[in-house]
Parts: structure tokens; sequence; C-alpha cells
């Protein structure tokens, strides 16, 4: 799972002010995975329609969202994505994470990328502990919110 860090969203937020796409896209799993192509094309229908009415015309629109096809469209791709898709386009810069927490669907074009999001998965360490006891054996397993730490 590709989870961001605190370094990379700073990145983000720094990022050289221009036309930036925020997409956020809760993933499908099972058997309703087949919907996750689906409805991301209806997603960057979205972001290119926001990309127009910011100013910039169609064929700019596909320009700038064409390396996020090419990564989307690759074989076994759904396959391997948590609860959420984050997706941050802009001249010259992509970058996409993977994110264990649920957000609704959302296309955000402006100056910035829009963070806002993922902001919970940052703050603190969200640290807590699993005393686990049988007959045979005692283990202490150490964990976050997402995921256990084995």
């Amino acid at each position: 799972m590709n989870l961001i860090s605190a370094e990379e969203l700073k990145a983000l937020v720094q990022q050289s002010p221009g036309l930036c796409v925020s997409i956020y896209m809760p993933v499908a799993q099972g058997t309703e995975i087949q919907q996750n192509p689906i409805r991301f094309k209806n997603l960057i229908r979205e972001a290119e329609d926001k990309i127009v009415e910011y100013g910039f015309d169609k064929k700019e629109a596909a320009q700038l969202l064409e390396p996020v096809r090419a990564e989307v469209d690759q074989e076994n791709f759904w396959e391997n994505q948590s609860n959420l898709l984050a997706i941050f386009v802009g001249s010259g810069f992509f970058r996409y994470y993977t994110c264990p927490v649920n957000f609704d669907e959302l296309v955000v074009v402006s100056d910035n990328f829009h963070v806002k999001p993922l902001m919970p998965m940052l703050t603190g360490n969200n640290l807590f502990y699993v005393l686990a006891l049988s007959k045979k054996e005692v283990r202490l397993i150490e964990c976050t919110a997402y995921s256990p730490a084995l």
C-alpha cells in the first residue's frame, strides 16, 4: 500500500502554483471491483470539464490527465488498491496514493492541491497495543489506526 507520508504531503502543499487537479475516489472491493474503471472514467470526465471551466481547452485538459489514464489502464491496477485512491496531477507532476480510510468522491481543480481529506491520516501516530492471550502463548501486538504492526 502506497500511504502518504508527512514529507509527501509537504511536497504536495509546496507544489508551485498553477493548475492542480485533486481526485479522490473510493475503491470498490471484491466482486464490485469491476465498477472501479467506470467510476474512474466518470471522475476523469468531470476533471476535464472542470479544467475547461478553469480556462483551458479540452485538448490541454486531456493532455494533463494522460499520465493518470496511462497508469490506471495498466493490468491489475484495481486489484492492488485500498479503500481510497487519491490522485494529484499538475503540469509535469503526477502522484497517486492509496488510503485505508473512506471519503466521498471528489474532484477539485484549483491553484493548489486539495489535501484536506488526507489530514486525519497524519494527525498523531494513533499507536495502540492489543494483548492476545491463549493457553499456550501471550502476545503484545503494536498497531496503528490503519494496520497491525506485526
